[in-house]
């Protein structure tokens, strides 16, 4: 057989190989790689590495969950949803300006992510801008950060970026594609 023969008789067997394991679906408005049936976000997983690489977070800070401004924003949490938000625990509080981002927990609800604004001194939830659930196929971290930002477009940009939000409370057995 001569080499030009091979040569495309090759690229075309590599081609069917590829297209019959790796294809790009449709789901939520979105696109998601499928490689053998498995989905992955490659535009989330993109987009965080992305992130990480221009963030600023100068202006944003990590409050201590044992202070006042911590304990009041807990309170806020705790009254907000009686019964089942009475046993919310903080695990990170992080302030930019007049807004904060909260990541709390329950005995009885899914882990959350609560935006908060403070006017008048008292912190107030943002009603809308609130994540709990699973976010699976998706990339945990960049859909949550789209869905907040959606959701409370005046947050600033540098709180919503900086926040770490940890995949395993929010992806649900997402598979990930190794960093």
């Amino acid at each position: 057989m001569k080499r030009h023969v091979a040569a495309t008789l090759l690229g075309v067997i590599g081609f069917l190989i590829i297209d019959n394991h790796i294809d790009w679906v449709r789901q939520d408005n979105a696109t998601l790689l499928e490689i053998n049936g498995r989905k992955f976000d490659a535009q989330g997983w993109l987009a965080e590495h992305w992130r990480r690489w221009h963030q600023d977070c100068r202006a944003v800070h990590a409050e201590n969950p044992h202070t006042d401004t911590a304990r009041a924003v807990l309170q806020t949490i705790q009254q907000h949803s009686v019964p089942d938000s009475l046993d919310a625990r903080l695990l990170q509080l992080h302030l930019q300006a007049d807004w904060g981002i909260a990541e709390v927990t329950f005995k009885t609800l899914n882990p959350s992510l609560v935006v908060l604004r403070q006017r008048n001194g008292a912190w107030h939830i943002q009603d809308s801008a609130v994540w709990s659930g699973s976010t699976a196929p998706w990339q945990a971290a960049h859909f949550v950060r789209r869905y907040l930002r959606q959701q409370a477009p005046e947050l600033p940009l540098a709180l919503i970026n900086c926040i770490p939000i940890e995949a395993s409370r929010y992806a649900a057995l997402l598979p990930s594609l190794h960093t």
